[in-house]
């Protein structure tokens, strides 16, 4: 069986290992990185079926600019992941409260979740649906 992929493009620790530890439970198979350049070497070298991307990271020591400022970083990479890599499936997780910001991941039809405020669960129903067809389901649920 072919599993699926996942980046998750985060650099807070706490966050990304918590999701990475539900999706290897879950039986996708996950990678991760905590810059921007990080994420797009993987994507260059790896069949990746989906991002999860803040927003608010470094962009990394080759994209560091005027340009990319580290409040814009996961703007850009949304950009660049859905030019470069269009079967990469992108949802961004960020604590950025910023309407206009949210406005513009939307736009590029990327599904935002605040950070901390929906619950871990709900992300992950949003990832099974898109890559299997299927919501999370725990024992719980039983």
């Amino acid at each position: 069986m072919n599993r699926k992929t996942v980046l998750i493009v985060d650099d807070e620790r706490g966050y990304a290992e918590g999701l990475q530890d539900a999706l290897d439970y879950e039986g996708f198979r996950v990678l991760t990185a905590t810059t921007a350049e990080e994420a797009l070497r993987i994507l260059k070298n790896e069949r990746v079926d989906l991002a999860t991307v803040d927003i608010m990271m470094p962009p990394g020591r080759s994209l560091e600019s005027p340009a990319i400022r580290s409040n814009r970083t996961g703007v850009v990479l949304c950009r660049t992941i859905k030019k470069l890599y269009s079967h990469t499936d992108v949802i961004c997780i960020s604590v950025v409260i910023d309407r206009d910001t949210i406005k513009e991941i939307e736009d590029q039809h990327i599904r935002f979740f605040s950070k901390g405020e929906v619950p871990l669960r709900t992300v992950l129903d949003c990832i099974t649906t898109k890559l299997l067809g299927r919501t999370f389901a725990s024992s719980s649920d039983d």
